[in-house]
């Protein structure tokens, strides 16, 4: 975990420098820009992005409170995301809801034992645009190829993780409810006259509340017997060292435009004196559709 950490610490600040360059390249070009002063129409407002992904890939668990082992496999994901303009600060202020769902298919070294693991999560956005135009479809109302938006989110997971043989407490529920830091950086490249747009989202919990059973406690002295013992804990990076990536490739074919993509996501934690974590990688594809709310 600690070499995972310093490679994620290392990840942040290479991030977070891009992310830095990218803003002050937008404030720069704001002076120049023939949208300098401004102010989105009425269709730019109420143009809706949804985009729905499937995909699959690697997955690598390890939960102490069921093994010590970590179990390896297959990774299964959905993803569903809407994205909206609002009219907040002069209408530089985008919305993003995104629904992920993922079940993994593990098992241990050996190969003598399965593991299941997965959850859902819920994610409520809101994002401040440092371009003109907007993040949801800059290749028609941006007056850049770069655009780049920044802002919180409101994440709530809920999942689990279960290993056949593990005695009287084969699963582990896995529960929090965070606020994440989270930037979106888009690029709009021209290939045979037609525009691809190439997205990049990271995503970092911050600080919330996550749920944890404490070392040696069972459900039934939790739940049954309601004993409490530092269950509900306060997460921050501290104790809950995550980050979430999200790249696609959008590809106007026709009159649709299908969306390929890669997903990766390393979350882990450390509470009660259990370790856990569970890296992801997971290629996706998919399709977007606009649409205009009244």
């Amino acid at each position: 975990m600690k070499r995972f950490n310093s490679i994620m610490c290392k990840g942040l600040a290479v991030a977070a420098t891009l992310l830095l360059s990218l803003c002050v390249y937008g404030q720069d070009s704001l002076a120049y820009s023939p949208l300098a002063r401004f102010n989105p129409p009425l269709h730019i407002t109420k143009e809706v992005l949804h985009s729905s992904m499937v995909g699959c890939g690697a997955s690598n668990v390890l939960d102490t409170y069921l093994s010590p082992y970590n179990y390896t496999g297959t990774d299964f994901r959905v993803q569903r995301e809407t994205q909206r303009m609002t009219t907040l600060w002069r209408g530089r202020v985008s919305n993003q809801s995104l629904i992920d769902l993922n079940v993994a298919v593990n098992k241990n070294h050996p190969t003598t034992k399965d593991e299941y693991a997965g959850g859902i999560r819920y994610s409520q956005g809101w994002f401040y645009n440092f371009m003109e135009g907007n993040i949801v479809n800059p290749v028609e109302h941006s007056s850049s190829k770069w655009n780049f938006a920044a802002g919180l989110a409101v994440s709530a997971y809920l999942g689990a993780v279960y290993i056949g043989r593990s005695g009287n407490n084969p699963a582990q529920a896995k529960a929090n409810l965070m606020i994440d830091a989270s930037g979106m950086v888009s690029y709009d490249m021209d290939i045979a006259q037609r525009h691809f747009l190439w997205r990049y989202q990271v995503s970092v919990p911050m600080t919330g509340v996550a749920f944890s059973l404490n070392y040696g406690q069972s459900y039934y002295e939790a739940f049954s017997l309601w004993q409490y013992d530092h269950n509900v804990l306060f997460a921050y990076p501290g104790n809950m060292p995550s980050m979430r990536h999200r790249l696609t490739l959008d590809i106007p074919i026709r009159r649709y435009v299908v969306r390929v993509g890669y997903v990766a996501q390393f979350n882990q934690s450390v509470f009660n004196h259990l370790k856990y974590h569970s890296y992801t990688h997971d290629f996706m594809i998919g399709f977007n559709k606009y649409l205009y709310r009244r």
